[in-house]
């Protein structure tokens, strides 16, 4: 068996697509695989491009941790992950999850550490919205200190993939800075020890595109775009388009979010800079500049598009931001009245249908029987068959067509399907139980689909209990 990347469903070995979601599947481990008999696996937390990440249980000291597959069975690859074993074995630090074991499995390597219960900085900040400047800073801070050790090691070891999606934030309330599989080693001599130089745009530096050396600066500018991303919720733009003037030039924070301190911003852009002669010659001195902003007594003044009008003798009341879309970049949430639109459309093609098929089956039935047509038809509307087709085989034609196309007839007309949080295809159980619990959100007088103006992903009970999303079409 072989658990699926999406929803941990365990699938056939020779599955292609997952059963349940309709995920692509990867030939990951099945649930309740052991490893060396020792531990066994859970469900899945991540899978990317090289590798898997699994929750899994010790089973001699009967705690939860993270098991990390290599599914990359290159020699380089090997080393690769190898190296980081190697660098994480000999690392202690509080924001630093600590390795526990490290082998080889059935011609894979795996990778144990400390499982860190919660959510990516990247996940948090696209539900919430931006961070609240205060909030944002203690995260970084502890960040940059994790990011300052590795740093005074000898020799000194640089992250090189330092991103939002790379740092935990644990239910203790820490951050944690996760996934050496970039990391290298700097030695006098030698300008890298890591067997890959992997980018991710908006955060890596322009160093890192070509064959120019990577340092401890390359780390900072990568924190600089974290704490952008952190505090505006959206993406930098891609460092190797700013060098070549092929984008706008950087927006600062407070142009985004003007709570932000300009002290702060400051920060940002100075670590943030194309050259790197010009950022922080170390972290430890952007650990200073951002104590002294968070220390220094706040000055923010909202302007009007933030602030309500308030009368005398009261106080103001901050809007919030709107959060972002948990979707993925060209997709677009479909507006309620669009949606309501291909509703109707296949309210009324639906009620064609059903009236053609109650129509052909007393056609049908007066053949076989030799019977009066009209003494079938009118058994059949004393039967109320063409009511009951239609009531009972609108949810059916739903479910079949959002599990089979991502789309019903009213929909595809109006460019609208139904997706999941990753933008993948329902898969046939989703769409089953998105049409249960949209009967179910009809009952306490239609409260399920009432609730879709006022929910900021315009999503109805039925669709939050799927996990589904309405976007418009590429």
């Amino acid at each position: 068996m072989q658990m699926c990347p999406e929803c941990s469903i365990d699938n056939k070995d020779t599955a292609r697509f997952c059963i349940k979601c309709g995920a692509p599947l990867r030939k990951l481990r099945g649930q309740g695989t052991i490893l060396q008999g020792r531990y066994r696996l859970e469900k899945v937390l991540g899978c990317g491009g090289m590798g898997a990440v699994y929750l899994a249980t010790d089973l001699r000291l009967n705690t939860k941790v993270a098991v990390k597959e290599n599914l990359d069975a290159s020699p380089e690859s090997q080393q690769q992950f190898a190296t980081e074993a190697n660098i994480l074995s000999k690392l202690r630090h509080s924001n630093l999850p600590r390795v526990q074991d490290f082998f080889e499995d059935n011609g894979r390597q795996y990778l144990v550490m400390d499982y860190i219960a919660g959510e990516s900085l990247e996940d948090f900040v696209q539900k919430r919205g931006p961070l609240p400047p205060k909030e944002a800073i203690k995260y970084m801070k502890q960040v940059m200190e994790a990011v300052h050790y590795l740093h005074s090691q000898n020799p000194p070891i640089v992250h090189r993939d330092i991103k939002p999606a790379n740092i935990k934030i644990g239910l203790d309330g820490k951050a944690y800075l996760v996934d050496f599989g970039i990391a290298k080693i700097l030695k006098v001599g030698s300008r890298t020890q890591a067997g890959a130089r992997a980018v991710t745009p908006g955060y890596s530096p322009p160093e890192q595109y070509g064959a120019a050396p990577t340092d401890q600066r390359s780390d900072i500018y990568a924190l600089g775009a974290t704490a952008y991303f952190a505090v505006t919720g959206q993406v930098p733009p891609e460092a190797i388009e700013r060098v070549t003037g092929r984008t706008d030039k950087l927006i600062p924070p407070r142009t985004i979010n003007p709570t932000v301190p300009p002290e702060l911003e400051r920060m940002i852009l100075k670590a943030m800079r194309v050259n790197k002669d010009e950022r922080f010659a170390s972290v430890q001195e952007m650990i200073a500049a951002l104590v002294l902003e968070h220390e220094a007594k706040p000055q923010i003044q909202q302007p009007p598009s933030y602030q309500q009008p308030r009368r005398k003798g009261t106080q103001p009341q901050i809007q919030p931001f709107p959060p972002k879309p948990p979707l993925p970049a060209g997709l677009s949430l479909a507006p309620a009245w669009l949606r309501l639109t291909a509703f109707f459309f296949d309210t009324l093609i639906w009620t064609a249908f059903a009236w053609m098929l109650t129509l052909g089956y007393a056609f049908l039935l007066a053949a076989i029987s030799e019977s009066d047509f009209w003494w079938v038809w009118k058994e059949i509307e004393r039967r109320q068959m063409f009511l009951w087709s239609l009531i009972l085989g609108f949810p059916v034609y739903k479910a079949l067509a959002h599990a089979f196309a991502d789309q019903t007839i009213g929909k595809a007309m109006v460019g609208l399907k139904v997706v999941t949080k990753g933008g993948r295809p329902c898969g046939f159980w989703r769409s089953i139980g998105r049409e249960i619990a949209f009967l179910l959100s009809l009952l306490p007088c239609c409260m399920g689909l009432l609730w879709i103006p006022f929910d900021p992903y315009k999503q109805g009970w039925h669709d939050l209990a799927a996990g589904t999303f309405v976007v418009r079409e590429k």
